[in-house]
C-alpha cells in the first residue's frame, strides 16, 4: 500500500477532530467513543487510533479550539458583573455545559489533573485576571462552582 501524502494524513486528522468536537457537543465527551467517531467519519477505529492512542489525546489536540467555544458565550467586554451574568447565562445552553463537562470530566477523573484541564483553568483565571482585576478571582470560583452543582442536577 503506498504511503498516504501529508496533506492526506492532515485532512484526516481534520475530520477525525471535527467530529470529536461534534460529538462533544452534542453527545458529550463520555459517550464519545473511537466506535461512534468510526461511524461519523467513516474511518476505522484503528485508523483513528493511529493519530489519537488515547481518548485524552482527543482533549489535548483540541484544546485551543474547546477554549474558543466556551468563551464565546461570555461577556468579556464589558465588566465583571457582565462576566458573571453572561456566565449564569450561558449555563443554559447545552455546548457551553458540555465544554464544562469535558474539563470537569478531566478534572475529576484522571490520576493527577490532566493537561488539558489544567490549562484550562490557568486560561480562565489569567484571563479574569487581565480583564477584571484581582477580585475575579473569587467570582470565577463562585462560578465554577455554582457550574458544578448545575451539571451534577
Amino acid at each position: 500500500m503506498p504511503k498516504r501524502s501529508k496533506e492526506d494524513t492532515e485532512i484526516t486528522i481534520q475530520t477525525i477532530m471535527d467530529a470529536v468536537v461534534d460529538q462533544i457537543l452534542t453527545l458529550g465527551y463520555d459517550k464519545m467513543s473511537y466506535t461512534t467517531l468510526s461511524k461519523q467519519t467513516g474511518i476505522s477505529r484503528t485508523g483513528i487510533s493511529h493519530h489519537f492512542p488515547k481518548k485524552q489525546d482527543f482533549a489535548n489536540a483540541l484544546d485551543g479550539r474547546i477554549f474558543c467555544l466556551f468563551i464565546e458565550k461570555l461577556d468579556l467586554n464589558a465588566g465583571l458583573q457582565e462576566f458573571v451574568n453572561s456566565w449564569l447565562s450561558a449555563l443554559d445552553d447545552e455546548k457551553f455545559r458540555a465544554t464544562l463537562r469535558l474539563l470537569f470530566h478531566h478534572i475529576a477523573t484522571a490520576e493527577s489533573t490532566s493537561e488539558f484541564s489544567k490549562r484550562g483553568i490557568e486560561r480562565l483565571y489569567q484571563m479574569c485576571q487581565e480583564r477584571f482585576g484581582d477580585e475575579s478571582e473569587k467570582e470565577l470560583e463562585w462560578l465554577l462552582g455554582k457550574s458544578l452543582i448545575r451539571l451534577v442536577r
